[in-house]
């Protein structure tokens, strides 16, 4: 594999030299031709050398941190060293109803799920579940914005689609937090943006981009491209452009403000050649995941990437897709994977029911992934000996020895949708499946979880006092 990076490497370096990648934004253009990178005005392309992805490489943190609201109570979310983090999926433009419908989402949806994904505890971060279709407008992601803040206590991701909006961000982070610096040091939310395959970052997305890196503020550029439609149908061909635009994104967050946290982003999926149809869990698709992480584990930055499903419904599609995803980027390194709570159908649906599975999936693999504890205590040699030649453990064996109820709770795992019952117990309960225990958990917290309120002078500052009440 190592090999295998340096040459994907160099071709990143070729493609950025001959092809370069279009950054339609002239405060862009600038910043980076004041560094020395070659920039053609006409067609807006840049085309950086091995010297500016250097410098750049070597003036990205390693890692970063986003925070809940709570940030003395909440647990953090860290992109980097080993820590791995789960973050819902987010804007979908269907909800599949605990009723079993398909509807459009609104923006009651988005705070059902916001209430919902609060309280699942292996859930760490959230993102705007549904992009929500009624009373769409003007300051769209900015209502956006404001919801999230108010409706969870969660790190949030917040996406944006111009300067403007993320300045807006900026001010309700400095609403909550109290002062600007004291949002730099404890982020409360990292902006999302994504670019548009091949090799195009907008304009509106690149002046967002400027935006946070002035403030100092977490970023990721995502490049979501189908190989075969918008990149190369080869793997090491659609890496390189993916690789490439994350190049051209950390370059332009240095040169903008050293020590900007940014992140390497690994999204990307395949197309049906058949239909042109997206397909975001082929085993093509996901081999592309594992070599995106794999890159940004060889530039030793943080990584984002995602575990999602194509299935429509909680099924064992749904179930056998998000577990191999979330398992394999584990494995490979990513320290934040968004899409388990139902990133579904090709990205465009969420579950209420998928979404309580889903916690139990990502709670499983994250389990069986923990290293085991290897010392005198845990090897237990004493309690063995005590078990095969004492005749008071001759019944009960380990279950009755102090060493098992010292570590009773070290090991368990406890789900919320699986069972693990006997089959004699299942059966006097009633026979009832995953789908319907999930079902029944997902309306028991949302008749009873309710996140902890903005403070109305704070809920005001958002232009967000209107929401307040909705999550009382």
């Amino acid at each position: 594999m190592g090999n295998d990076l340096k040459i994907l490497h160099e071709a990143t370096l070729t493609l950025l030299e001959r092809t370069g990648v279009k950054v339609d934004s002239t405060q862009a253009l600038e910043c980076l031709s004041r560094i020395g990178v070659r920039v053609d005005p006409e067609t807006r392309r840049v085309y950086p050398e091995a010297r500016h992805i250097e410098r750049a490489l070597a003036l990205a943190p390693r890692s970063l941190t986003v925070y809940g609201r709570r940030p003395d109570r909440d647990r953090p979310v860290v992109l980097g060293g080993d820590h791995v983090s789960i973050m819902s999926g987010g804007g979908s433009l269907r909800v599949l109803t605990l009723d079993g419908q398909y509807v459009t989402p609104s923006w009651e949806h988005l705070r059902q799920f916001n209430v919902l994904i609060d309280c699942l505890p292996n859930i760490h971060m959230l993102i705007n579940q549904v992009d929500p279709v009624d009373q769409a407008g003007p300051g769209f992601y900015r209502r956006l914005a404001a919801e999230m803040l108010a409706g969870c206590t969660k790190p949030v991701c917040l996406q944006a689609a111009c300067a403007s909006d993320v300045r807006a961000m900026i001010a309700m982070g400095e609403a909550i937090r109290g002062s600007r610096a004291a949002l730099v040091e404890q982020p409360l939310f990292m902006i999302g943006l994504n670019a548009e395959p091949p090799l195009h970052i907008s304009g509106g997305v690149t002046g967002a981009l400027l935006a946070t890196c002035e403030a100092g503020l977490p970023v990721s550029v995502g490049n979501y491209a189908m190989m075969g439609v918008t990149a190369p149908v080869t793997v090491a061909g659609a890496l390189v452009q993916l690789n490439a635009v994350q190049m051209i994104a950390i370059i332009l967050s240095q040169a903008v403000r050293e020590g900007t946290p940014i992140c390497y982003t690994s999204f990307s999926g395949a197309a049906d050649l058949r239909t042109l149809d997206v397909n975001t869990s082929t085993p093509h698709a996901l081999q592309l995941l594992r070599l995106g992480i794999a890159m940004g584990r060889h530039y030793g930055l943080s990584i984002y990437s995602t575990a999602l499903t194509d299935s429509r419904e909680p099924d064992p599609q749904a179930a056998c897709e998000r577990a191999v995803q979330l398992q394999l980027c584990i494995e490979a390194g990513a320290h934040l994977i968004q899409g388990p709570t139902s990133h579904m159908d090709r990205m465009m649906l969420s579950s209420y029911v998928q979404a309580v599975i889903d916690n139990d999936i990502v709670g499983y693999v994250l389990a069986s992934c923990r290293r085991p504890v290897v010392s005198a205590e845990t090897l237990a040699l004493e309690a063995g000996h005590d078990v095969a030649l004492e005749p008071q453990y001759a019944d009960f064996k380990f279950v009755s020895h102090e060493h098992t109820m010292r570590h009773l709770r070290d090991e368990v795992w406890e789900p919320w949708a699986f069972d693990r019952d006997s089959f004699s117990a299942w059966d006097k309960a009633g026979r009832e499946s995953v789908v319907e225990r999930a079902a029944a958990k997902a309306r028991e917290i949302l008749a009873s979880h309710r996140p902890e309120p903005l403070e109305p002078g704070i809920a005001d500052a958002l232009g967000a006092s209107s929401l307040r009440e909705l999550y009382v």
